[in-house]
């Protein structure tokens, strides 16, 4: 379901609190029956918003379901997954492998896998019983989190887990972001108006024993409806004796003005004694929660010396206890308390909480909020703090990382010894995370911050290395400014070449790509460094390959293989076991393919490559998409897509995986998928970089044709000029079998000449590999569409029919078969038989009907087949060996260890079958199964 909305969920603006707990009730006994779900309560500070997740848990816990809860934090928000993390493992039974979490935190990319643990947990949890999860003051999380969130209700979706979230109104731009997202999928967003002035009289009476007269009703507007101040208010009331009542109604003793919340705390605040007044306002700056031990060391005193103090706190209401630490009574309390200190004192109190919260032992991490609000330019221990916080929190979340560094960075005076090493590290978080412009835009802006040229180069290549796969442009321009740098050596400039000449390749740039492929290998020559030899080698194969010298290429690339073999670096050097099997792809070599696909993604999921992992995902999906696994083809481009949304990247492989997405809306005549292709084709349309553009030109013109609409004169030249350059390219996909394609829509748009013009490289092609039968077949295709000749045809049929790729021999038997049966009826309509067949078998839908469209002008009539889409009949062989291990008990990873997928892969199949079975849940799918089983049928 990635970046699709289904419908539009329902809002509510109440303003009572009986509809409010309504929804609740209703999400919950929707839970009982295994349907998940997420709820957004909004508001403002006060506004209830913790009192009803408060009651809806409490409603869970009676109900035998499990709860998990947790609430943001101020200094938290630098801590990767705090509050996540905090709801699922502070607690005596954790969902998850606690263990298993510390051991991923030293791992890289460990913010992607960490979310797998914790999917993993959940879902495993929810085979005992349904499970709740409330976050309160979302608007506090930490961005890791509340990516997290968004992530895991949508992979999620299936399981009888209910997300209950509360944040405040005008929350963070990436928390709206994902509650707009959630509520595209479905979730219910509760929004707690300010009570009515009904409600606050009823409160009022609850609290007082009356009903307030007039005067004491203007005063109680002065809360705003907010039932929290309200609240406050009433009891500041009663406990001054301020209120007199009589008859039932409720009358202010004296002249009263309106008290505001802040000035109720204070007042409270004020009537404990000095040590516990002191002991409140310190903790207001560490923050929502605290130890004994931070109180006592900000304080100097010993910890048994606040046993009166807190405890008086206690008494006051104004913090309670929570395990081993305290916290406030709520959230806006401490605001209150923090907000009523001068400025001046409230910063010097902020580096003292620091210094106590590191006394104590706390990491540099969770205190790192603290620093960004005491930090001055300047400030060297501050700039210290955060580099060890970036560091701390780089291993799990490099988004949070480069926050903090590039904040330190910020910090530091243009004479500072150490800031050419901090920018460094900042450079580096930012490429991490996916920031690769950012990145290169502060390493532009500041390269004159004490770094020699080796170093200044290094960090380019490094940067390159990590763009390469979201923005190849950004990674060509780092590199071409690290080779201009002086007295670097011959081995970093063949690597700067090297990421030079692939990242032209990703882009379409081919003359470019080689002179620089040319110039890596000349750099390279002493081979004294295994590594660079097989990096230096890949770009050399891949042009060579693309130079039609195939047998070269392949050659070239298995060279890459060895060498990186010898320098034991599988992890490191993946890439080039994914550029062969794009080569393999290429040239119809679909098993070969296949088997090297299926080992890179295993290798990739064992040894946590998330990177290779999505690279690997979209070979899968290309080879897939050959073979005429549709269904598979759109897993593992879906799949690539729910990756690069949780990772928060994009790039060209993106474009790849839509336009996978809509070759398979193409044939299926899927009709959300196809508005979503043709979306997808215009965007890539308009990129600069020549192979996006090819790719959504492509798209364009087959979307085009398949609705019927002819291929403008402009797109036609730039298309045909684009799209097939006389050889197979390997990052397009653009290949011999395409030209026939081609020449249909030309022919169809009055270009007979742009046509001539397609299969004269052919032609050429064909000279070049005249003992390569998948050439000829090609061009025999291509010539009898252009001059719509049954024996060229015919000739194409037969040199395709041991060829792997089915849906071309489907649509080559179609175009011989629709050619043929004028002239020689019966071999026409057995030609045609023979694609209906093929195009039936792969679920292309749209081709099947437009063959059956072209029998019945020849007076054959071929029903449908009787499919079963809403049962267990329509699913595909994956969706079924999916289907059966969940309905065995098994979680999405054990079911994606066992098949070798990626998660996400086996949540596209699971969604796909799910909505065929006409069912939403795991539950549902077990008493599905169940009810088969009763009934003597194999269900699964």
């Amino acid at each position: 379901m990635t970046g699709r909305r289904e419908r539009e969920s329902p809002v509510h603006p109440l303003r009572g609190r009986d509809a409010e707990r309504a929804v609740l009730v209703g999400r919950l006994d929707a839970l009982a029956d295994g349907h998940g779900g997420v709820v957004v309560v909004e508001g403002v500070a006060g506004s209830g918003k913790s009192s009803l997740l408060a009651e809806a848990a409490a409603l869970g816990c009676g109900r035998g379901l499990r709860v998990f809860s947790a609430a943001g934090q101020v200094a938290w928000l630098e801590v990767t997954m705090s509050v996540l993390l905090e709801a699922l493992t502070a607690t005596d039974r954790p969902p998850v492998d606690v263990a298993a979490l510390r051991r991923l935190a030293e791992r890289g990319e460990s913010e992607f896998w960490l979310l797998q643990e914790l999917s993993e947990g959940l879902e495993q949890a929810t085979l005992e019983a349904p499970v709740i999860v409330v976050l309160d003051d979302l608007q506090w999380a930490d961005t890791a989190s509340v990516r997290a969130v968004g992530a895991l209700a949508r992979r999620l979706a299936a399981d009888a887990v209910l997300w209950l979230l509360a944040l405040r109104s005008g929350a963070p731009a990436p928390v709206r972001a994902v509650v707009d997202e959630l509520r595209g999928l479905g979730a219910d967003v509760v929004r707690l108006e300010p009570l009515d002035p009904r409600a606050v009289e009823e409160v009022a009476r609850d609290v007082l024993g009356g009903a307030p007269d007039g005067r004491l009703g203007e005063l109680l507007a002065g809360a705003h409806g907010r039932p929290l101040l309200l609240r406050e208010l009433l009891h500041g009331l009663l406990d001054e004796d301020a209120v007199s009542v009589r008859d039932g109604r409720a009358t202010l003793r004296g002249e009263r003005t309106p008290l505001r919340f802040r000035e109720s705390i204070r007042r409270q605040v004020d009537r404990l004694s000095d040590e516990a007044r002191l002991a409140v306002e310190l903790a207001a700056i560490l923050g929502r929660t605290f130890t004994v031990e931070q109180i006592a060391r900000m304080m100097d005193r010993r910890a048994s010396g606040l046993l009166g103090p807190l405890r008086e706190a206690l008494d006051a209401d104004l913090i309670v206890e929570t395990g081993e630490r305290f916290a406030f009574r709520h959230d806006l309390v401490r605001e209150a308390i923090d907000e009523s200190l001068p400025g001046p004192l409230r910063r010097a109190l902020r580096k003292q909480a620091v210094d106590a919260s590191l006394a104590e032992g706390a990491p540099a991490a969770e205190v790192a909020a603290l620093v960004l609000q005491t930090a001055a330019p300047g400030d060297r221990e501050g700039v210290e703090l955060l580099r060890r916080a970036a560091a701390e929190i780089g291993r799990t979340s490099p988004s949070a990382a480069a926050r903090l560094s590039r904040h330190a960075f910020g910090l530091t005076r243009p004479d500072d010894p150490g800031r050419g090493a901090l920018l460094v590290e900042t450079v580096t978080y930012l490429s991490h995370a996916g920031l690769s412009s950012e990145a290169s835009a502060l390493f532009d802006r500041c390269r004159d911050a004490a770094l020699g040229p080796v170093d200044e180069a290094e960090i380019r290549d490094r940067l390159a290395t990590t763009s390469l796969q979201y923005d190849p442009g950004v990674s060509a321009a780092l590199c071409r400014r690290g080779l201009q740098l002086a007295d670097l050596p011959a081995d970093l400039r063949a690597r700067l070449h090297t990421g030079l000449a692939i990242a032209h390749i990703i882009d379409g740039h081919q003359e470019a790509a080689r002179a620089a492929a040319d110039a890596a290998a000349a750099e390279a020559q002493d081979g004294r460094h295994p590594l660079s030899t097989s990096a230096v080698l890949i770009p050399k194969a891949v042009t060579v390959f693309q130079r039609c010298r195939w047998d070269a290429g392949l050659r070239t690339i298995d060279s890459s293989i060895r060498h990186r073999n010898e320098a034991l670096a599988t992890r490191s050097m993946a890439l080039a076991d994914a550029w062969k099997a794009l080569m393999l792809n290429a040239i119809g070599r679909i098993d070969d393919a296949w088997r090297l696909a299926d080992a890179g993604s295993r290798v990739a999921r064992a040894e946590g490559q998330l990177a290779n992992a999505r690279v690997w995902a979209t070979v899968r999906g290309r080879v897939h998409l050959h073979a005429g696994r549709l269904a598979d083809a759109r897993a593992e481009a879906e799949a690539v897509l729910a990756m690069s949304e949780e990772l928060g990247v994009g790039g060209y492989l993106n474009d790849v995986a839509t336009f996978i997405l809509g070759e398979v809306a193409l044939h299926t005549a899927d009709p959300a998928a196809t508005r979503t292709a043709r979306y997808g084709a215009a965007r890539m349309s308009a990129e600069a970089a020549p192979n996006r553009r090819r790719l959504g030109l492509w798209l364009r013109a087959r979307l085009d044709e398949a609705n019927g609409a002819g291929l403008a004169e402009a797109m036609a030249d730039e298309t045909v000029d684009g799209l097939f350059g006389g050889c197979v390219e390997v990052t397009t996909f653009a290949e011999h079998a395409d030209v026939a394609t081609l020449v249909r829509l030309l022919l169809a748009a009055g270009r007979r000449d742009r046509a001539e013009a397609a299969v004269a490289r052919l032609e050429a092609e064909h000279r070049r590999h005249d003992d390569e039968p998948v050439v000829e077949a090609a061009l025999c295709h291509a010539r009898g569409t252009l001059r719509a000749d049954p024996a060229q045809l015919l000739r194409a049929v037969e040199l395709y029919a041991g060829d792997q790729r089915v849906l071309l021999r489907a649509r080559v038997a179609e175009d011989a078969g629709a050619s043929v049966a004028g002239a020689d009826r019966p071999a026409g309509l057995a030609l045609l038989d023979a694609a209906l067949e093929r195009w039936t078998a792969a679920g292309a839908d749209r081709d099947a009907a437009r063959v059956r469209r072209l029998l019945r002008g020849h007076g054959e009539r071929r029903r449908p087949p009787a499919r079963a889409p809403a049962g267990w009949g329509g699913l595909t062989e994956s969706e079924t060996k999916v289907v059966r291990l969940v309905a065995r008990g098994r979680t999405n990873r054990q079911v994606a260890d066992e098949l070798f997928l990626s998660p996400h892969t086996v949540s596209s199949h699971l969604r796909h079958a799910f909505a065929k079975l006409g069912i939403r849940s795991r539950i549902e799918l077990a008493r599905l199964v169940a009810e088969a089983g009763a009934a003597g049928k194999d269900a699964s």
